[in-house]
């Protein structure tokens, strides 16, 4: 990571911009990612492009993309696997790539970099057969039809590839970022996540861990076989938390998983004897070297890929049950993964102390339109302060945010009840309706004030984010202050120029009386970008 000299900076520059050591290591490097399938996936070209200009204009620097196996494989639905090649991208029908196609043609056309995760659901022909017809697309998939799938789509998009249907479009974009299956560990995504214990019926055996180690071993070496093994490849993609009881069905918390995908006890001790053989792990003692070169996926990934959601408390909070990971406790996280490491005796990825850390999805849920959310206002601050949080944090390479618009509530149901909304997200900067959500500026131009108190004659720290301004270029921000006094208006108190590639900044201004605080960017169309007001207090001196 590169750190700016402090000393020589804050010399030549009206402001410090990276006067924290904490912000300046991560400030450079932090990308900002987006996804939301329903806008870039499966809308029209068109609705398609305008998201785009859109997603540009907001400064986001890459986009998460889900590209799920049944959409593209033949016959999804039937339980007989159909005669064709499924590691051959031209093999599959005459249509099965054109969204992926022309929103990775459309998003390169606009500078906008891509991470694909490959995911479930699945055709039927690759997975197991469940009890329950309603969890038939995610129940066992098979790891060498997954790891087949993960070569149709890295030859595809290697940066040679030309569709021989289309060969006056000329080669499709690259790909050099991957990310594999979507939230393991959460039941709507890949099942069974429990099953019977065959030493006591009574009792219950991670399975998801170990159907996930499998993908991971046939996607990763996949990527590696059709040259994208230099590429940025992460694993993990885990949701924040899990259930207190296991069942087929029911998700497994995030530490745990982590553990058993890893063949580690409760004690972070290497599983034995049947605990080992039952859970697809080497069962004796010194197979710890044979278990990192029989899964060089689990250790050889670019970085852990994680969606640190609290949805509606605080990022500050940490969560009250320790295998959960919120964006409050990543050091937890991060401590997990650098043991595991150590426990086998491999060295970190990129070389530094802790396990690189790709926050790829997070959100707010939003009251309205969902009854449990945070208001609006609220969401719009947590989001800043969420991002303050990471950036600060040297080991997070990028941070998410999950839909630019909200999802529809469930049909059928009633919009004034919880129901219509628990399974749908209402994370969007924007409303349903197309309707600015205050997040939306806040996402633009985000502010934080670390210490919203401050006693008289201390100055008030200021950070923020001029995300849609050039990578690399010098940018002017004012920070502008407005007294809580009735009918007071807003005065400039300072500007500042921020040089480091991300465009953070951390300042300090005067400040007399209580009030609220906001910053103010002239984008290269001289159009004037304001921040959300964040609120301040000065008390009194003590005696």
């Amino acid at each position: 990571m590169r750190t700016l000299p402090l000393a020589a900076l804050c010399a030549a520059l009206v402001l410090c911009a990276t006067a924290g050591a904490g912000t300046a290591s991560a400030a450079l490097s932090q990308e900002s990612t987006f996804q939301d399938d329903n806008r870039l996936i499966y809308d029209t070209p068109e609705n398609v492009a305008a998201t785009l200009d859109e997603l540009k204009a907001l400064g986001v620097d890459r986009l998460r993309v889900s590209v799920f196996w049944k959409i593209v494989a033949p016959d999804a639905q039937s339980r007989t696997k159909p005669a064709f090649d499924a590691g051959d991208p031209t093999a599959y029908p005459p249509g099965s790539w054109d969204r992926y196609d022309s929103l990775l043609r459309q998003a390169a056309a606009r500078g906008l970099a891509i991470n694909l995760n490959l995911t479930s659901p699945a055709p039927l022909w690759a997975t197991g057969t469940p009890e329950r017809e309603d969890i038939a697309e995610t129940f066992e998939p098979s790891a060498r039809e997954f790891g087949l799938f993960t070569q149709a789509v890295a030859e595809r998009y290697n940066g040679s590839f030309t569709d021989p249907r289309r060969p006056d479009d000329g080669p499709l974009p690259r790909v050099d970022y991957w990310t594999i299956w979507n939230e393991p560990n959460q039941a709507g995504w890949l099942t069974p996540q429990w099953t019977a214990d065959s030493r006591d019926p009574s009792g219950q055996v991670e399975t998801a861990p170990r159907l996930y180690r499998d993908l991971v071993d046939a996607s990763f070496s996949a990527l590696e076989t059709t040259g994208h093994g230099s590429d940025t490849i992460l694993i993990g993609e885990t949701a924040p938390k899990g259930l207190n009881i296991t069942g087929t069905t029911r998700s497994m918390k995030p530490g745990r998983f982590i553990r058993q995908l890893y063949c580690l006890d409760d004690a972070l001790v290497p599983l034995q004897g049947t605990a080992a053989e039952i859970r697809g792990c080497p069962p004796g003692a010194d197979a710890r070297e044979a278990f990192a070169a029989a899964h060089p996926g689990l250790f050889r990934a670019t970085g852990y890929a994680h969606h640190p959601y609290e949805l509606t408390f605080s990022p500050t909070r940490r969560p009250t049950d320790r295998e959960f990971f919120t964006i409050a406790n990543l050091s937890s996280l991060k401590r997990l993964l650098a043991t595991i490491y150590r426990t086998y005796a491999q060295p970190i990825p990129g070389g530094g102390r802790n396990v690189p850390l790709y926050l790829t999805e997070f959100g707010y849920q939003t009251r309205p339109p969902d009854p449990t959310g945070v208001t609006l206002a609220t969401q719009a601050r947590f989001l800043n302060l969420a991002e303050f949080v990471t950036a600060r944090d040297p080991d997070v390479r990028t941070h998410a945010q999950f839909l630019l618009v909200d999802d529809k509530p469930l049909p059928g149901v009633p919009e004034n009840t919880a129901a219509a909304w628990g399974s749908t997200f209402q994370t969007g900067l924007l409303s349903l309706s197309g309707k600015r959500k205050p997040a939306y500026a806040a996402y633009k131009l985000p502010i934080v004030l670390p210490k919203e108190t401050i006693r008289r004659g201390q100055q008030l720290r200021v950070w923020g984010l001029v995300r849609p301004a050039p990578a690399g270029r010098p940018v002017r921000v004012a920070v502008e202050l407005r007294s809580a006094r009735r009918g007071s208006k807003w005065r400039r108190a300072k500007t500042v120029t921020v040089t480091n590639q991300r465009h953070y900044l951390d300042t300090r201004v005067s400040v007399r009386t209580s009030g609220s605080a906001r910053l103010v960017w002239v984008d290269g169309s001289r159009k004037r970008v304001i921040s959300r007001s964040a609120t301040f207090k000065v008390t009194k001196k003590r005696r």
